[in-house]
C-alpha cells in the first residue's frame, strides 16, 4: 500500500544510502567500463523513462565536463524511434547506458537489444543485479537498496544518480580526459560524491518544514488548481522534471517541468497572473540567468518559489516562498542535494490534501 508515511521514511534514508552505496558503486562502475573499449568513444547516450530519464538529464553535465565527451539523455521511446539515426548509429563510438531501477521495463529491454545488435557497447544502471536489463546489457552497475518499500521513486532515483555520476568519474579516468589524471584524483572525485551525504542530511532537515509550509500555501491559494510549473536549467532541469513527477505521483496534481528560458518565452503568459512557479536554482553556470528570470517573474506577480542556497538572498528576498538546498563541491554533484525537497513536497501536498500516492484524483 502506498502512503505518505512511506515517502517520508524513504526520504529520511537518503543520506545513509550515499554513505553505503558510493564505494561499492564506484567499484562496479569501474568493472563495467573496464570491460569495454572506452578510449574510442565519441558520445554517451543515457536512456530511460520516468525517474530514470530525469536522472539522465540531471547527469549529462558530469559526463560532458568530467569525461570530456558528448552526452545526451533520451527517453526510451525517443531512443527506439530516433536514437539509431546518425550520429548515434556510429558504432562502436556510442556508449548506451540503459537506466531502470526495476530492471524490467519492456521498452528499455528492446532498446538495449537493438543497441547491442548494432554493435554499441551497453551498460545497465539498475536496482537489481539479476534483472532482465542487466542480463541484456552485458555490463551493469547494480544500485541495490535495502529497507525498500512500495513508494514513488525517491531512494531509487538517488541510487541511479549516484551510479551515473560514478560512471562519469570512472569514464574520465579511462579516457584520460584530464591528461595524467592520477588514481588519487579519481579517488578525490569519489570522495567528493561521498561527502554529499552530509549535505543531503542537512538539506533534508532544513527542507521538510518549508515543504510542509509550501504545501499548505499552495493548497490554500489554489483557485482552481493551476498547473505547477517547475523550472530549471543544466543539471537542475533534470531535478525540475523529477520534482514535477513527484507532485503528480504523490498528490495527483498537475505539474510539469520547463527550461527557465523557455518559461520566459511561453509560460510567463500563463493565466492567472499569480500562478505558482518553482525555480530550482543551485549555484552553477546558469545561476545568474535563473536569478534574473525568477526576479522578473516575481515582478510580474508570479508566486515564485525558489529552491536555492540559504545565502542566496538575491533570490529569496523576491520570492513568495523559499526552500533551502545544501551546496555541493561542484555543480556536477548538485542533483544529489537538489532532489531532496521533491519527495518531501510531494508527500506534504498529498498529506495536506488527504491523497494517496498513485491514486490520481481531480483538483482539490
Amino acid at each position: 500500500m502506498y502512503s505518505v508515511r512511506t515517502m517520508l521514511r524513504q526520504s529520511a534514508l537518503l543520506a545513509a544510502d550515499i554513505e553505503t552505496l558510493t564505494d561499492p558503486l564506484a567499484t562496479r562502475a569501474g568493472t563495467a567500463l573496464e570491460a569495454l573499449r572506452c578510449d574510442d568513444l565519441r558520445q554517451v547516450v543515457l536512456v530511460g523513462s520516468g525517474d530514470s530519464h530525469c536522472a539522465g538529464r540531471a547527469t549529462e553535465l558530469a559526463f560532458e565536463r568530467l569525461a570530456a565527451i558528448s552526452c545526451h539523455a533520451l527517453s526510451t521511446q525517443q531512443f527506439l524511434d530516433y536514437g539509431m539515426l546518425s550520429p548515434v548509429r556510429e558504432s562502436p563510438g556510442t556508449l548506451v547506458v540503459a537506466v531502470s531501477a526495476s530492471g524490467s521495463s519492456p521498452r528499455l529491454l528492446t532498446a538495449v537489444r537493438q543497441a547491442r545488435a548494432q554493435g554499441h557497447p551497453t551498460v545497465a544502471v539498475t536496482g537489481r543485479s539479476d534483472s532482465a536489463i542487466a542480463r541484456a546489457a552485458g555490463q551493469h552497475v547494480a544500485a541495490e537498496l535495502t529497507l525498500t518499500e512500495r513508494c514513488p521513486g525517491i531512494r531509487t532515483y538517488q541510487a541511479s544518480l549516484l551510479a551515473l555520476l560514478l560512471l562519469a568519474v570512472r569514464l574520465s579516468a579511462l579516457r584520460r580526459a584530464h591528461p595524467g589524471l592520477p588514481v588519487a584524483a579519481e579517488q578525490s572525485l569519489v570522495a567528493e560524491i561521498a561527502a554529499t551525504a552530509d549535505a543531503v542530511r542537512a538539506g533534508h532537515a532544513d527542507a521538510d518544514e518549508p515543504c510542509r509550509e509550501l504545501a499548505a500555501r499552495l493548497a490554500e491559494t489554489a483557485r482552481p488548481w493551476v498547473p505547477l510549473v517547475v523550472a530549471g536549467t543544466g543539471p537542475a532541469r533534470g531535478t525540475a522534471m523529477y520534482t514535477a513527477a513527484k507532485v503528480v505521483e504523490a498528490a495527483g496534481l498537475p505539474a510539469y517541468a520547463q527550461d527557465v528560458e523557455e518559461y520566459w518565452h511561453v509560460e510567463r503568459f500563463l493565466d492567472p497572473a499569480d500562478a505558482p512557479l518553482v525555480v530550482v536554482a543551485p549555484s552553477g553556470r546558469g545561476h545568474l540567468r535563473v536569478v534574473e528570470l525568477a526576479r522578473a517573474a516575481a515582478g510580474r506577480g508570479r508566486r515564485v518559489v525558489v529552491v536555492t542556497g540559504r545565502d542566496d538572498t538575491t533570490m529569496t528576498r523576491a520570492a513568495w516562498h523559499s526552500v533551502p538546498v545544501a551546496p555541493t563541491a561542484r555543480e556536477e554533484w548538485s542533483p544529489l542535494t537538489g532532489h531532496v525537497f521533491a519527495g518531501l513536497l510531494g508527500a506534504r501536498l498529498a498529506e495536506r490534501l488527504d491523497r494517496t500516492p498513485f491514486s490520481g484524483g481531480g483538483p482539490p
